[in-house]
């Protein structure tokens, strides 16, 4: 139960509020709360909230499946180089200040609009953080671990599996967290412009029909998909990174 009430708090907040909106501009500016729940409701009893919802998932999954396989790839090849590193540096920030508005954009121009558009804009930007953070996790390694490894020529596949995946293991978990908590609103952002399919085009098209209570499901429904990840994926990630950091000075 102690668990339960702070989203039972939160609920009845975001209620009141709901109500509060509903009595300031109106329900047809601002539909009540059941009106909002009934049509969330009525999605998932026809499928429809299923089958976008999962487009979206899917779709930010698969940039970030694929930016962390890069990511990782690159972070420790940088890493293992410094000077390589610090040529990189100002390229990888300015790719990093970059909004996600300016991926979709190209993303639009480069491959038109479908799935996608989504899964490169969401691949952008959460490639430098990525990259970076595994980069700096093979800096922070002890280097004499380096000079020992090569000292009795350990094999490069095990000085990677025991000594190097390890040892970034807490710098890229604190990173795909973070990319886990971004992908998937960078990728309704791109189906709201770019695409035809996903939560974030259906949010378009409500607000092309001045359909309000749909507009307000989907959002509702955006807005659960953030809470379920954040709960269940991203806030374990970030303590298991945390607590893999605490391990690692407590060796050190």
């Amino acid at each position: 139960m102690k668990r339960l009430w702070p989203f039972a708090v939160s609920l009845a907040v975001m209620l009141a509020l709901g109500w509060l909106a509903t009595w300031l501009l109106g329900p047809e500016l601002a539909p009540p709360p059941p009106l909002v729940c009934a049509e969330m409701w009525r999605l998932c009893l026809d499928g429809q909230m299923f089958g976008e919802m999962g487009a979206t998932v899917v779709r930010a999954l698969a940039g970030v499946a694929a930016a962390n396989l890069l990511g990782l790839g690159l972070g420790l090849a940088a890493g293992l180089w410094p000077a390589a590193l610090r040529a990189l540096a100002p390229l990888v920030a300015a790719l990093q200040a970059c909004p996600p508005v300016v991926w979709i954009s190209l993303a639009m121009i480069w491959a038109g609009t479908g799935s996608l558009v989504p899964m490169l804009a969401v691949f952008a930007a959460t490639l430098p953080p990525l990259f970076l953070n595994v980069a700096q996790g093979v800096l922070a390694l002890d280097r004499r671990l380096f000079d020992m490894s090569r000292l009795y020529d350990v094999p490069a596949a095990t000085r990677l599996r025991r000594f190097w995946l390890p040892g970034v293991r807490p710098y890229w978990l604190a990173a795909f967290s973070q990319t886990l908590a971004s992908g998937w609103k960078v990728a309704a952002v791109a189906e709201f412009l770019g695409s035809h399919q996903g939560a974030g085009a259906r949010i378009f098209w409500a607000y092309r029909r001045m359909d309000l209570v749909d507009l307000y499901a989907w959002t509702g429904a955006l807005v659960l998909l953030g809470v379920v990840l954040e709960y269940g994926l991203v806030a374990p990630l970030r303590q298991a990174a945390g607590r893999n950091g605490r391990k690692k000075e407590a060796v050190s």
